[in-house]
């Protein structure tokens, strides 16, 4: 037995899961990308690229470049996975008007097809079992709920209401009943409407979301492998980490006491490029620390 004006209910997607797997998706890769951040700023050793300077300018630059790309990539994931998260939920009114204003005939008859993606999906793809197979438009089904809800509720005993193409006497307590039965499914399809637009335009958004990843990770696992390597182009230099004997040349044309001497000194610190020295007075050549000696050759003394 079926009550008037109530379709036939054929099986319905879940839309509220969908919606909600594509969003728990989203929300791994908004974590996915906070860890990486955190292994970029935190993990990668980037003092490793303060020798770059010494491989050349196109090092840094190169360093630089990476860095900002990567970076880029994954804020531009995060921006993405935000728009899944935030797909904004229509009200049954504001579909009706879009609806209306994209080919809709309502109260008359639906002459074209949609335009929209979304209103194609509504009120085409799933017609049957949003709409019903009685109704064409949004605001049909959104005006037929109104009608029946307020006939089980405000309208008086005695009262004839017109749903679709079933009158109903409000005196009549199987009219009622019918009334009662097509206003619960009404405001199911009401809300399987709002649940469907949402999971279709979280599902676009994840699309285009999906889509842009292959896009956004290329680059950025290019400029990891760059990051990894520039510090292996950096040349290896011994750190001075215990007081080692060694010997300096001094150039003639220093301007010092000391030009042109070979001098005992303890390196201190620093590296053995540029180690820190400490001489003692020799001959004519005051003791002193130098601490500038990129520009002097200094040899290991092996006693």
């Amino acid at each position: 037995m079926t009550t008037p004006g109530v379709d036939q209910i054929p099986s319905v997607a879940n839309d509220v899961s969908h919606a909600s797997d594509l969003r728990a998706a989203a929300r791994w890769l908004v974590g996915g990308s906070a860890s990486i951040v955190a292994v970029l700023v935190a993990n990668l050793q980037f003092r490793n690229l303060d020798g770059l300077e010494e491989v050349g300018a196109w090092a840094v630059m190169a360093a630089l470049s990476a860095i900002l790309t990567a970076l880029t990539s994954v804020v531009w994931v995060l921006y993405r996975a935000a728009g899944v998260l935030a797909v904004p939920r229509r009200s049954i009114g504001e579909l009706s008007e879009l609806d209306r204003s994209d080919n809709g005939g309502f109260p008359g008859r639906r002459l074209e097809s949609p335009k929209s993606a979304l209103m194609k999906y509504l009120v085409v793809e799933r017609r049957n079992d949003l709409l019903g197979a009685s109704r064409d438009a949004i605001g049909q089904l959104s005006g037929d709920h109104i009608k029946a809800y307020k006939a089980t509720t405000i309208n008086k005993p005695g009262d004839r209401v017109r749903i679709g193409t079933n009158i109903y006497d409000l005196g009549d307590s199987a009219a009622m009943s019918a009334l009662t039965s097509l206003s619960l499914d009404l405001g199911r399809r009401v809300q399987c409407v709002v649940d469907a637009a949402a999971a279709f335009e979280t599902q676009q958004r994840y699309d285009r979301l999906a889509k842009g990843l292959k896009w956004a990770g290329a680059p950025f696992v290019a400029s990891l492998l760059v990051l990894l390597l520039l510090p292996t182009l950096v040349p290896d230099v011994m750190q001075v980490k215990v007081p080692t004997r060694v010997q300096i040349a001094s150039p003639a044309s220093w301007p010092t006491p000391c030009a042109g001497m070979l001098l005992d000194g303890i390196a201190v610190g620093g590296n053995m490029d540029a180690p820190i020295v400490v001489i003692p007075r020799q001959g004519n050549c005051p003791a002193q620390k130098l601490t500038e000696t990129a520009h002097l050759i200094v040899i290991p003394k092996v006693d």
